[in-house]
């Protein structure tokens, strides 16, 4: 008769998440897992397999995540500028604030591995198509609005946003955290008429982002909830 499991499966998972963040795919290994997450090597391989099935297992968890986050751009009331903004201001401000500025597992892997592993390429290119989408349907409503541009290609442009913020979440992992506000505001507000910038400076408050969920602004008068 196996033994009870004495572990949260899921915590697990989340601790592997951060681990992997941390050290990429090929920096981690059993060991690593095991000591983050207080397991023992046999109940990681009796629950696991091995360590490529945990990450691929932790990959689908981290980028599954990103639903709600899609949602809350997709139906939220702010102006298209403000949405963008809190995008990509919340999840660098709180990437910043870790000390170790680990950052997005799903753009670290793609920087690490690129399209070598199919299983991951299974996992990160649905993601990817489904956040161009919505960055897409979020700037073409900020131009029937007036707030962004009319020139603006809204499918490239939707790239372009996935393309900035990955890149800014691997400048992150050293650069001043100043900087990298300062260079997700001048992509967003190259972006945007003048009543765009105007709408993006009336709704974002400084120093309003808090720890709960990526991109998540604490409710301010005027910021989207």
């Amino acid at each position: 008769m196996g033994r009870k499991k004495t572990f949260d499966e899921q915590t697990v998972i989340k601790d592997a998440i951060a681990v992997f963040s941390e050290h990429g795919y090929t920096g981690t290994d059993v060991g690593l897992v095991c000591e983050r997450a207080n397991i023992g090597r046999s109940s990681f391989y009796n629950t696991f397999d091995s360590l490529d099935a945990l990450f691929l297992r932790a990959l689908r968890e981290y980028t599954g995540s990103g639903t709600s986050l899609r949602e809350e751009l997709r139906t939220g009331t702010a102006p298209a500028p403000t949405l963008i903004m809190h995008r990509l201001g919340g999840e660098l401000a709180k990437q910043c604030e870790d000390d170790k500025r680990i950052g997005c597992l799903s753009a670290n892997t793609a920087a690490e591995l690129g399209r070598d592993v199919d299983a991951v390429c299974t996992i990160l290119d649905p993601d990817r198509r489904a956040w161009l989408e919505t960055y897409s349907i979020v700037l073409e409503r900020g131009q029937v609005e007036g707030h962004i541009r009319p020139d603006v290609d809204t499918k490239v442009h939707a790239e372009l946003i996935h393309s900035v913020l990955a890149g800014l979440r691997i400048a992150a992992r050293v650069m001043p955290a100043d900087n990298v506000q300062a260079q997700a505001n001048a992509f967003i507000e190259a972006l945007c008429t003048p009543e765009g910038i105007t709408a993006l400076h009336n709704h974002t408050a400084p120093h309003t982002y808090d720890g709960r969920a990526p991109g998540h602004l604490i409710s301010t008068e005027g910021s989207a909830q």
